[in-house]
């Protein structure tokens, strides 16, 4: 099992899913993760016929908080991403992405699962080669936000999934290349806080 830690998270994460076969590589001021061919994390709601998976780095937590991380990706095929991640469940997820659409442009993505199907929301294209993204808890509702320097945020998405406000939930970051043969993905200022967020829309 491949452990990951930061300086501004108080616990590891551990490794779950189908390994990439690449142990993570430190950096100056975060991580490398290297995403396996073809490695993916979304349940196609038409339908599919085997689910996929993508190694992740996860940790549970309880309560309200706030994980951050500015994320650069080496965009080699469609769909390649860096991602942060809450995760309840084999059927319950969501993820925020710095991720490279069918047409060549870096963007912000959301994806939330529930019940066994994902949705997918192209969100902004990126403004840099990299991008500051955050996801939160409060109470039963969560929010995805981004920043182009990680002072200002914002709001991608607000939702609910369905569980109790003290349902604890693995939070964490993975590596994704669903059509192509990997990418390395760098997290990098990764800070986690029990502080609730004072205002969504804001992103304050």
């Amino acid at each position: 099992m491949s452990i990951v830690t930061f300086p501004g998270v108080p616990f590891p994460l551990l490794s779950e899913g189908h390994a990439s076969g690449h142990e993570p590589r430190a950096v100056a001021d975060g991580v490398e993760l290297t995403a396996a061919p073809r490695a993916d994390l979304f349940l196609d709601p038409g339908g599919f016929d085997v689910a996929p998976d993508a190694e992740r780095f996860l940790a549970s937590v309880s309560g309200d908080f706030q994980l951050r991380a500015r994320v650069s990706v080496d965009f080699r095929s469609t769909f390649d991403s860096g991602v942060l991640i809450g995760y309840v469940d084999e059927s319950t997820w969501f993820k925020i992405c710095a991720e490279l659409d069918p047409v060549g442009v870096p963007r912000v993505v959301s994806v939330v699962t529930r019940d066994g199907a994902s949705d997918d929301s192209n969100g902004s294209p990126l403004s840099q080669g990299s991008a500051h993204l955050r996801i939160s808890r409060l109470g039963r509702a969560f929010a995805l936000h981004t920043s182009d320097t990680g002072e200002s945020w914002n709001l991608v998405r607000y939702f609910a999934l369905g569980i109790p406000d003290d349902r604890p939930i693995k939070i964490g970051m993975l590596a994704q290349s669903p059509t192509g043969e990997g990418t390395v993905v760098r997290f990098e200022d990764v800070q986690f806080s029990t502080d609730r967020l004072q205002n969504v829309r804001d992103g304050s």
